[in-house]
């Protein structure tokens, strides 16, 4: 069993002394997991780097051996800003929760345009880009958040709620004026930069405070959707919650 993709380095684990075991999402065939040889002569790898990689095993159930090649690697141009390797540590990390093997290609095209970004612009644009990111990984687990319409009065107009308990958009004069208004204290916020496309050039940037509210929106999801009781999020997430509520403050 033999096959080569292009992918990203999400996680890399010591197995032994000249050996790591790599895991990988690749463009065509998903997580992969395999064995690293670990050589003088070649470079080291580092989570989010860009590589080309050869994958095979005797069996396709097997843990397999990778053969990389590495394109290009984002995180040593993220050295002087630590957010930065927060938010690409956090992105891969989070990329752990795939199923192994099943692929996830606009998944990884979005990943792969996510770090790139991080390496280019400010970091409102960014931090704006990972709560898409982390949406999106939601709806490609199963479990998306609808913002069509809303779920009340299926307007498509001044959506500005979310339903805590099935994800979908509420607009605003059926949160004010409607069924919905006894429960308004309850709902999610709806960060207005999720309905808009948006990028670095825009005068119209995400403002901290929607960027902040995207987070706990999804953070609600994750743990209600897909996380039991033990889990949560890797502390690196605090940090980046800690760091958009720093600027919020300063904003």
């Amino acid at each position: 069993m033999k096959w080569s993709d292009e992918g990203i380095i999400l996680s890399i684990i010591p197995f032994s002394e000249n050996e790591a075991r790599l895991s990988i999402l690749t463009h065509s065939n998903g997580r992969q997991s395999g064995l690293y040889r670990l050589a003088k002569r070649q470079p080291s790898l580092h989570i989010g780097d860009m590589v080309s990689a050869t994958w095979n095993a005797r069996l396709s159930e097997h843990l397999g051996r990778f053969i990389i090649e590495r394109n290009s690697s984002l995180a040593s141009r993220m050295f002087n800003d630590p957010w930065k390797l927060w938010l690409l540590q956090h992105a891969c990390g989070l990329m752990i929760t795939l199923p192994e093997r099943h692929p996830y290609p606009q998944l990884y095209i979005h990943l792969m345009n996510l770090l790139i970004n991080i390496t280019l612009y400010h970091d409102h644009i960014v931090f704006a880009q990972m709560t898409h990111f982390e949406k999106i990984t939601l709806a490609e687990l199963g479990f998306g958040i609808d913002l069509s319409m809303c779920c009340l009065n299926q307007t498509t107009e001044h959506l500005a709620y979310i339903s805590p308990k099935t994800g979908r958009a509420i607009s605003m004069k059926a949160a004010t004026e409607g069924d919905a208004y006894a429960y308004i204290n309850q709902l999610l916020p709806l960060p207005p930069f999720w309905l808009t496309r948006f990028n670095h050039e825009n005068e119209e940037t995400p403002q901290w405070s929607d960027i902040l509210n995207g987070f706990r929106v999804t953070e609600h999801f994750w743990h209600k959707w897909l996380f039991n009781d033990k889990q949560t999020f890797p502390s690196i997430r605090k940090m980046i919650i800690t760091h958009t509520e720093k600027n919020l403050i300063s904003s």
